[in-house]
């Protein structure tokens, strides 16, 4: 009985070691000021909202406007660098082998973005 309880509980602790990182190809959400790793141990900081010219919620508007996003992307062992990505003009980067991309931005004065990265294969990598 200890071992099949055993097992259970490492499990389940290896789930929670797992959270908080980012799975290629699919969509992950992160609020300000929150860090996620990529599987290859480089982490991406979401830092917040430098510029947001957006129309609030409920409002009508001439002009959407835009936003930009500040990332502080990390690889390993390698210094930290800021991205700064706009809702409307500069929506992708590249963070080492990765491609970043901010797919939305909730609105409000500390809002969560939603972003995919996907590998980037073959070619010549910085």
């Amino acid at each position: 009985m200890v071992r099949p309880f055993a097992l259970c509980m490492l499990v389940l602790l290896s789930a929670c070691a797992a959270g908080g990182g980012i799975q290629p190809g699919r969509e992950h959400s992160l609020a300000v000021d929150e860090r996620a790793a990529l599987p290859d141990g480089s982490v991406l900081h979401y830092l917040g909202i430098v510029n947001d010219s957006r129309c609030p919620a409920n409002v009508q508007c001439i002009r959407a406007g835009d936003a930009d996003v500040l990332f502080a992307y990390a690889g390993r062992n390698a210094p930290s660098v800021r991205i700064t990505l706009n809702t409307e003009r500069t929506r992708s980067a590249t963070l080492g082998r990765w491609q970043l991309d901010l797919v939305a931005l909730d609105p409000g004065p500390t809002p969560r973005a939603t972003l995919r990265i996907e590998a980037i294969t073959g070619g010549i990598q910085p």
